[in-house]
């Protein structure tokens, strides 16, 4: 009994003495830890040492490395700059492409209303005039002058081909005829004009009036191109 009283006299004051020892130790752990991280010089570890760890590993299988991302990444920058060069290299190459065919377009119908214009001729403008009234009545520039203007008319004439005042003895000096009218026309650009008014005009040449009617037609010519036409 009296072993038993000391054995349990001894460990209380072991745990007595465990204790104060713990608080001593809580008390200055801090100024210790502050101490040695002061005292202590930090070591770096270089980059090239850092290895990475089997999780590490498996993530990279799993969504790809950083080193694949950035190259992926790159390949597709490229890839779209390229895309887009392509698609400004086309975009040019069609816009070229449409302006020439459209300035050949333009040429063709430049070329194509000349030839209509030049195959115009003699011949169908007596069929225009005949067409229009029944009759191949003569033609003529006829000058007027109003209010300090001088302007040209082409008069569709009352004197038919066959008719005792018309003054081309045969069908072939009235077609001669026409066909200077024409050129003239052709030459100040004014055929077209013309043969639209032509179309238009309700008008009729009449002989067995006094005084005689014509059907004038106008052009639309400027000072210089009337005295070159009258002289």
């Amino acid at each position: 009994q009296h072993t038993l009283q000391q054995t349990k006299k001894y460990g209380c004051w072991l745990k007595k003495c465990i204790m104060k020892i713990s608080a001593i130790i809580l008390l200055f752990l801090p100024a210790v830890t502050a101490f040695v991280a002061t005292s202590t010089p930090r070591r770096i570890i270089p980059a090239t040492v850092l290895q990475s760890s089997p999780f590490d590993e498996f993530l990279g299988s799993i969504f790809g490395k950083d080193e694949d991302n950035d190259e992926s990444s790159s390949r597709n920058k490229g890839s779209d700059t390229n895309d887009e060069e392509i698609d400004i290299s086309s975009f040019q190459q069609e816009l070229a492409k449409r302006q020439e065919q459209q300035i050949a377009d333009d040429l063709d119908n430049t070329v194509s209303s000349k030839e209509e214009e030049e195959e115009f001729d003699g011949y169908m403008m007596r069929d225009a005039i005949y067409n229009k009234f029944g009759e191949c009545f003569d033609v003529d520039f006829n000058k007027v002058d109003s209010y300090g203007f001088r302007s040209v008319y082409l008069n569709i004439m009352p004197f038919r081909l066959g008719g005792k005042r018309f003054r081309h003895k045969t069908e072939l000096d009235y077609l001669c005829h026409l066909q200077a009218v024409v050129e003239i026309l052709q030459k100040y650009n004014q055929l077209d004009y013309v043969l639209a008014q032509l179309e238009e005009t309700n008008k009729k040449p009449r002989a067995g009036t006094s005084p005689l009617i014509a059907v004038p037609l106008r052009l639309d010519l400027t000072e210089e191109q009337v005295n070159q036409i009258m002289g």
